[in-house]
C-alpha cells in the first residue's frame, strides 16, 4: 500500500486512483458542471486556466486540474491543421508499414523457380543432362 499525499489538499491516501485522493476527485466531480455553465454563459470569451479561476473566484489549481484530468480541453488557434497534419502523416505511415508487412512475397519469374528449386551441386556442376 503507497501512500501519497493529496496534490489538492494535501492529506495523505492510498494511491490506488492516481495524485488526487477520493474526496477531492468528488470536489472535482462537483465543481466541473458549474465551471462548464460558466463557459457556457461567456462563450465570447477567451478563457486561460489564470482568467478562468479569477474570474470564478476559485483556486487556480482546481482549474488546471480539471485540464490535466481530461475534464477541459485546451482551445490553441491553428492547433487543429496541426492536428490534421499529423493524423495525415500517421495514415501514411501505417500504409507504408502494412505494405511492408504484407505476408505474400512479390511474385518471382519461372526462370528464378527453376534456379532456386535446384541443389547446390547441381547450380554449381549442371546436372549432367543435357537439356
Amino acid at each position: 500500500m503507497s501512500l501519497i499525499t493529496c496534490k489538492l489538499c494535501g492529506r495523505l491516501f492510498d494511491s490506488t486512483r492516481g495524485k488526487i485522493c477520493t474526496q477531492c476527485l468528488e470536489e472535482l466531480d462537483d465543481f466541473y458542471p458549474k465551471v462548464r455553465e460558466y463557459i457556457r454563459d461567456h462563450r465570447d470569451a477567451r478563457f486561460s486556466v489564470d482568467t478562468l479561476a479569477d474570474d470564478m473566484g476559485v483556486d487556480i489549481l482546481r482549474v488546471q486540474t480539471l485540464v490535466e484530468l481530461g475534464y477541459l480541453d485546451r482551445d490553441v488557434p491553428g492547433l487543429s491543421s496541426d492536428i490534421d497534419d499529423e493524423k495525415k502523416k500517421k495514415e501514411a505511415l501505417r500504409q507504408q508499414l502494412k505494405v511492408s508487412l504484407n505476408p505474400t512475397p512479390p511474385k518471382r519469374d519461372q526462370q528464378d523457380d527453376a534456379k532456386s528449386s535446384k541443389m547446390y551441386g547441381q547450380e554449381r556442376y549442371g546436372t549432367g543432362k543435357k537439356r
